[in-house]
């Protein structure tokens, strides 16, 4: 019984030349401390569901709420 030998391994396709040494200080910028950004992690149904029932109880958006409770809770750890 004759066997095949094994393909040649592929090579991976080639992924260019470095960008240059003045191309590489504009990808680094970083947003102002004021700037909005989004911020997102998965939380159980029913926290989501009651952290925004007490935001609209409050009359406040649901980021203003989480600002004030990272507030308190920095204040709390000193």
């Amino acid at each position: 019984m004759a066997t095949k030998p094994p393909p040649p391994p592929r090579k991976a396709a080639p992924k260019g030349a470095p960008p240059a040494r003045g191309e590489t200080k504009t990808n680094l910028a970083k947003p102002q401390p004021a700037e909005i950004v989004a911020l997102n992690f998965r939380v159980p149904a029913d926290f989501k569901r009651d952290f925004k029932v007490a935001a609209a109880t409050m009359g406040i958006t649901q980021s203003e709420l989480l600002k004030q409770a990272f507030r308190l809770w920095a204040e709390k750890q000193g």
